[in-house]
């Protein structure tokens, strides 16, 4: 079920940890307790990316920022640097142990990581070890 209530503290993109803040949705800043596996490590749009296993949800209310795009076929569009700006609603949804997510990284995460390897949401709304 997907959280469509919040409006954005901040210009959040698709694929990214968010939480709810007293100002709004914001990118997580702290490491957060549900666990993820890398299942993968491919590419999205281009862009390095890993498939991760939802291991476990612990007590942190994290969220997976999934916002709607809007598609034209008069320009390209890349879903994966979507972003939603400040102050509208925002598409998320709190990941349940058994799902499976895709998130672009940086080539420093992508490279530090490997398949099995255990990660958490953490500040700045990526992953880490």
């Amino acid at each position: 079920m997907y959280d469509g209530a919040h409006l954005s503290a901040e210009q959040l993109t698709n694929g990214v940890f968010a939480e709810i803040t007293s100002t709004g949705v914001a990118k997580v800043t702290a490491t957060k307790d549900t666990a993820l596996r890398v299942e993968e490590k491919t590419t999205l749009w281009g862009m390095p990316a890993l498939v991760l296993d939802v291991v476990s949800v612990g007590l942190d209310e994290v969220y997976f920022v999934e916002n709607d795009w809007n598609i034209r076929d008069d320009v390209e569009w890349d879903e994966a640097k979507n972003t939603l700006p400040k102050d509208r609603h925002v598409r998320m949804k709190r990941l349940l142990p058994g799902e499976q997510v895709i998130m672009s990284v940086d080539d420093a995460l992508y490279a530090a990581l490997s398949v099995g390897n255990t990660v958490k949401p953490a500040a700045g709304g990526s992953v880490a070890a």
